[in-house]
C-alpha cells in the first residue's frame, strides 16, 4: 500500500494551490460569519454548509485528476486489493480535513468556549468527517465525476424552511443536517447525525469495495 500512498502524495504535491485554496477559502467565510453572527454557535451553523462544500471538493477534484491520469487503473493492473486503495485514499486524503477542522475549531474556541460552541463543534465535525469520507468512499463508482455527491445539496432548494426540511428524507444527508444546525440542537438531532453517519459511512465504503472488487467499468470516460 506503500506505493498508492507514494502516488497519492505526488498527486497531492502537484496540486498543492487547489489544497491550499480549499483548506483556506472556508476558513475566511468562517471568520466572516463568527464575526457578524450574535454568538459563535451561530456563526458555525451559517458557515457549515459552504465549509462542507469545500471539504468535499477537495478529495473529489484530487480523485478526479487520479482518474484522469489512469492512476486507479494502474492500480488495479499491479493487484493492490480494493480495501487498500480506498484505504490509500483515506490515509492521504483524510489528513487534510483534520488539519482544516482543528484551524476550524481552534478559531471558533478563540471567540466562544462555552458548552454550546463545542456541542456544535462536534456536530460539525461528525458532518465534515461523514463528507470526506462519503466522496472518498464512492469514488470507485462516480470515477472522474467524483463531484457528483456534492450535487445533493441541489434538494435542499425544494424546501422553503428549516423546520420543514427537519421531517424530510433529506435531514438524514450531510448538507440537510448541516442547514438543521440553525435549529435547537436536539438529543433526537445529535441522534440522528451520528447514527446516519456511521450507516452512510459503511454503505458507501461497500459500494466502493464492491466496484473494485468486481471490476465496474473501471476505464475513465474522458
Amino acid at each position: 500500500m506503500n506505493n498508492i500512498i507514494r502516488s497519492q502524495l505526488l498527486l497531492c504535491k502537484k496540486r498543492a494551490w487547489i489544497i491550499a485554496g480549499c483548506m483556506l477559502i472556508p476558513m475566511l467565510f468562517l471568520f466572516l460569519f463568527l464575526s457578524t453572527n450574535e454568538t459563535t454557535a451561530e456563526g458555525i451553523a451559517d458557515g457549515s454548509m459552504i465549509s462542507l462544500i469545500f471539504t468535499a471538493m477537495l478529495p473529489a477534484m484530487l480523485i478526479t485528476y487520479c482518474y484522469a491520469e489512469r492512476i486507479q487503473m494502474y492500480e488495479i493492473m499491479a493487484g493492490y486489493r480494493p480495501h487498500k486503495i480506498i484505504l490509500g485514499r483515506v490515509v492521504v486524503f483524510l489528513p487534510f480535513t483534520i488539519i482544516s477542522l482543528i484551524g476550524f475549531t481552534v478559531m471558533s474556541l478563540i471567540f466562544d468556549s462555552s458548552t454550546e460552541t463545542v456541542v456544535m463543534l462536534v456536530l460539525f465535525g461528525v458532518l465534515t468527517f461523514r463528507t470526506a469520507l462519503g466522496i472518498i468512499f464512492l469514488s470507485p463508482l462516480f470515477k472522474e465525476s467524483a463531484f457528483a455527491p456534492i450535487v445533493s445539496v441541489m434538494l435542499l432548494m425544494v424546501y422553503s424552511s428549516a423546520e420543514e426540511l427537519a421531517h424530510s428524507p433529506v435531514s438524514f444527508l450531510a448538507f440537510g443536517q448541516s442547514v438543521l444546525l440553525n435549529l435547537p440542537v436536539t438529543e433526537g438531532y445529535i441522534i440522528k447525525v451520528i447514527t446516519s453517519a456511521v450507516v452512510s459511512c459503511v454503505v458507501y465504503y461497500l459500494i466502493g469495495y464492491f466496484t473494485l472488487k468486481m471490476k465496474i467499468d473501471l476505464q475513465p470516460h474522458f
